[in-house]
């Protein structure tokens, strides 16, 4: 990071300015350098951590919002702690076929078919049919479902985006 720092400032010095920052000096990527790839890869390094509710801790667990606030956490990106509240986070995505890797998927809870009650993060996305696979803390713990599973099918609300 120091060798991108000194090669940005030695542009500045001499007048170069098609050099793009994708981290600050610090050495911390910022959230616009983050991809959705970025995301589900970190995700995915917690699957088969159990289901835990009011968690978001890897050793002891996680609940749906609380492992999609600790992934996003651990890449530098702040998201509310309910999945109710991180529907507003983002920019809201109105088609299914522009979903993108990163992005969050919102879905009824059981017991209320009215409010949002469960949250996870697209891992990819069928294009022409909108279908798409999306990583969250289930029943059986961190795991990828489908969203074509009649259970998340019928429960499906919306997304949004929270990445630039």
């Amino acid at each position: 990071m120091r060798h991108f720092c000194l090669l940005f400032l030695c542009c500045f010095l001499w007048g170069v300015t098609s050099v793009s920052a994708q981290a600050d000096c610090s050495g911390e990527a910022t959230a616009d350098s983050i991809t959705g790839q970025d995301v589900v890869n970190k995700a995915k390094e917690f699957i088969g951590v159990p289901y835990r509710y009011g968690h978001m801790n890897p050793r002891r667990g996680f609940d749906c919002s609380g492992f999609t606030t600790y992934v996003f956490k651990q890449l530098n990106i702040s998201l509310t702690r309910s999945s109710r509240t991180q529907f507003g986070d983002g920019v809201k995505i109105e088609d299914r076929r522009e979903l993108q890797q990163g992005d969050l998927v919102f879905f009824t809870g059981t017991r209320s078919k009215k409010t949002i009650g469960h949250v996870g993060i697209v891992t990819e996305v069928d294009e022409n049919t909108g279908e798409f696979r999306f990583i969250h803390a289930g029943r059986k713990g961190i795991c990828i479902t489908s969203s074509s599973d009649g259970y998340y099918n019928r429960r499906y609300v919306g997304a949004c985006r929270v990445l630039g």
